[in-house]
């Protein structure tokens, strides 16, 4: 799975741009699928123009709000608004978002990726660890918290458990222009997957999430990345803004 994340960028001209060119651009061979993640407002326009080209493309959003669901909140985006515009993914737990909502706890995190599965949406689920816990030794600590928040799903939910994807990105290197070595990518991917297999118990379910790499991914360093032992795809920030560059990125995936 390869994703752009456009984070707070772009105009319907520039989406409109994106899309007609990397339809055109990308390996119809490749059978990772590509999910384009643009600003809320642009969701609409980007589902049109994907179901004019009939190609792989597959729609996400950035953001959800599964939090007092039954109330209103201005500004808010529902699982049911997402669905109803034609978004088949959402990612959720963005350190961003975190920062901005003032480090949110794991049940409202729970209680979103309920409500995206509840309306059969397929989830991205971000974890990673500041540049602190890295240096005190505490990555797999913070990165077990945050996974915990999959392990407090209520049961119902067991049956769409692959439905969700989890996407490691360091917080320290997300538009800093760095990004973790290869070896530190490898085992933490690894870390991650063992502990959702083992603590977790998924593994007791047959189920083993795909695990995504993000933090300053580009077209220089993706292939030494993907190349890594337990990386089964990208999130892309800044560098999925330029069509040529993802096209690229995507095609060596």
């Amino acid at each position: 799975m390869i994703v752009a994340n456009w984070k707070m960028n772009g105009t319907r001209q520039s989406v409109t741009e994106w899309i007609d060119s990397v339809s055109g651009n990308i390996d119809i061979d490749n059978i990772n699928p590509c999910i384009f993640c643009p600003p809320a407002c642009y969701l609409e326009h980007a589902r049109k123009l994907i179901e004019k080209h009939n190609n792989r493309i597959k729609l996400g959003s950035q953001i959800i709000n599964g939090t007092n669901y039954d109330k209103p909140l201005t500004g808010g985006i529902s699982a049911k608004m997402l669905k109803d515009v034609g978004a088949e993914y959402v990612i959720i737990g963005h350190s961003e978002q975190r920062d901005f909502l003032g480090k949110i706890n794991n049940n409202f995190l729970t209680e979103d990726v309920e409500k995206a599965l509840s309306e059969n949406l397929k989830i991205i689920f971000c974890v990673g660890e500041d540049f602190q816990s890295k240096e005190n030794s505490e990555t797999y600590l913070c990165l077990g918290e945050q996974l915990d928040a999959l392990g407090q799903l209520h049961s119902t939910h067991e049956n769409k458990l692959r439905s969700i994807t989890v996407a490691y990105e360091p917080i320290w290197a997300i538009g800093s222009g760095l990004n973790a070595e290869k070896d530190y990518i490898e085992e933490t991917h690894e870390f991650i997957k063992k502990y959702i297999n083992d603590h977790l118990g998924w593994s007791q379910l047959d189920i083993y999430p795909a695990v995504l790499y993000g933090g300053s991914v580009n077209l220089d360093n993706c292939e030494e990345i993907i190349s890594s032992t337990d990386v089964d795809g990208l999130l892309i920030g800044g560098a999925s803004l330029n069509s040529e560059t993802f096209s690229k990125i995507y095609n060596l995936s």
